[in-house]
């Protein structure tokens, strides 16, 4: 995973699709990266790349959520493709956090 640290944005970028096989490394990762920047004031899932979300990547999506409004921080998806959209839309993702599409050059 691609951890950055931009302004007062932890920004995590998985690199794999969010599937069962993936999870607990990812959940584990992210979780430590939020420990490790508690300054942050917003967590970022850059979406780049992620095709697939199977049930247990849209818990770990809602998990990454709650955990940022815990902690009293926004949480935002960005560059997510088509076919990540069209996940969020299905499970109402937009009426909780922004999520932001690819741009196209």
């Amino acid at each position: 995973m691609k951890v950055l640290l931009q302004e007062n944005s932890l920004v995590l970028q998985p690199e794999t699709d969010l599937i069962a096989s993936k999870i607990e490394e990812l959940r584990n990762d992210v979780l430590a990266q939020m420990k490790k920047h508690p300054e942050a004031e917003a967590i970022v899932l850059d979406a780049t790349g992620i095709e697939i979300v199977d049930s247990l990547g849209v818990n770990l999506i809602i998990g990454i959520y709650r955990q940022a409004v815990a902690d009293s921080k926004s949480f935002e998806v960005i560059n997510a493709g088509s076919r990540f959209i069209k996940v969020a839309q299905f499970f109402r993702f937009f009426s909780l956090f922004s999520i932001n599409g690819e741009t196209t050059a």
